[in-house]
C-alpha cells in the first residue's frame, strides 16, 4: 500500500508520515520541491537530521542548489524507489502536489519537447492567441494573449499530437498507475493553520534562518531556482528583518491556500481527517 499524505504546509503531514512509517515499517518518500536541496535547511521544515539518518527517508537533502532539478527527474527517481519497495508499504509526504501527481499518475511532460527554431515567428501574439482559442479555449484564457512562449507551446503540442494539452492529460484527471494507493487528506481550520504557520516562521528565525539566507545569497547566484523558495527569496526584498518575517508569513499563508486548492481538485477518493 502507498499512503500518500495530502495537506497544506504546517498541517501535521510530517508527524503523520512518521507515525505511519513506524507502524508499517515503511520507507518515507518526499514530494516537496525544496526539501530535496542540501543547502536549504532552516526554511524548509525538513525532518530532523536524526530522522533523515535512520534509513527510512528518501529524496530529502540530496541535491545541491547548483544542480538542475525538475519534476521529470523527480518522477524518474520516485518511481525507481516505488519499484524498489514494491513489496513493502510506502509513505509519500510533501507539499508539492505536482510532484506527487507526476510520480503516481500517467503524467506526460509535453512541455519538455524542444520546439523548432523560429517556430511561428511570422505570427503576432494576438494571432497565436486566436489559434489557441480555437484549439483549447480554457487553456488560452489561462495563458492570456501576452505569454508568447506558452502560446507557442500550446500550438506545438496540438500540431505534434493532434490533441490539445488537456486531452492528452485526460482533462487533468490522469490515470493512476499505482492502484494500491490510499490518499489521506489533512483538514485544518484556516485561522488556526495560519497561527501555526506564523509560529513556525518565528521559530525558523530563532533557529538561524536569517543567517542561512544571508550566507546563501552571499555565496550563490540569486537567480537559482532553489533560492526562489518561500523563506529565502523574501530576504532580497527588504533589509528590515521584521518586514521580511512578515512577508514570509503572508507568502506562506497564500501558499497554503494554493496547496489546499490543488489537492482538492487534482486528487480523487481522498480520505479526509481533521487535525485541528
Amino acid at each position: 500500500m502507498i499512503y500518500a499524505i495530502l495537506g497544506p504546509t504546517c498541517s501535521g503531514k510530517s508527524d503523520l508520515a512518521e507515525t505511519l512509517s513506524k507502524k508499517y515499517n515503511a520507507p518515507v518518500i518526499n514530494f516537496d520541491a525544496f526539501q530535496v536541496y542540501k543547502e536549504l535547511n532552516k526554511g524548509t521544515a525538513k525532518p530532523t537530521k536524526e530522522e533523515l539518518n535512520n534509513g527510512r527517508y528518501f529524496l530529502y537533502d540530496y541535491v545541491s542548489i547548483t544542480e538542475e532539478y525538475s519534476v521529470s527527474r523527480y518522477q524518474k527517481e520516485a518511481r525507481e524507489l516505488l519499484e524498489k519497495f514494491k513489496d513493502k508499504d510506502v509513505v509519500m509526504v510533501g507539499g508539492t502536489g505536482l510532484y506527487l501527481k507526476a510520480a503516481l499518475y500517467d503524467y506526460k511532460f509535453m512541455d519538455e519537447d524542444p520546439m523548432p527554431k523560429n517556430y511561428l515567428n511570422n505570427l503576432s501574439n494576438i494571432e497565436l492567441y486566436e489559434k489557441v482559442l480555437k484549439i483549447d479555449k480554457d487553456d488560452a484564457l489561462k495563458i492570456g494573449p501576452n505569454n508568447r512562449k506558452r502560446l507557442l507551446r500550446a500550438i506545438y503540442i496540438f500540431e505534434t499530437h493532434n490533441k490539445n494539452k488537456s486531452e492528452l492529460n485526460n482533462n487533468g484527471k490522469n490515470i493512476l498507475l499505482y492502484k494500491d494507493t490510499k490518499f489521506i487528506g489533512i483538514n485544518y481550520n484556516r485561522e488556526k493553520l495560519y497561527e501555526r504557520i506564523d509560529k513556525r516562521v518565528d521559530l525558523m528565525f530563532e533557529n538561524g534562518l536569517e543567517e542561512e539566507a544571508k550566507f546563501l545569497f552571499s555565496n550563490y547566484d540569486h537567480s537559482l531556482r532553489a533560492l526562489q523558495a518561500i523563506g529565502y527569496k523574501e530576504f532580497l526584498l527588504s533589509n528590515d528583518v521584521e518586514e521580511v518575517k512578515k512577508i514570509i508569513k503572508n507568502n506562506t499563508h497564500h501558499y497554503a491556500k494554493r496547496q489546499m486548492t490543488f489537492f482538492k481538485h487534482q486528487f480523487d477518493n481522498v480520505e479526509r481527517i481533521n487535525n485541528d
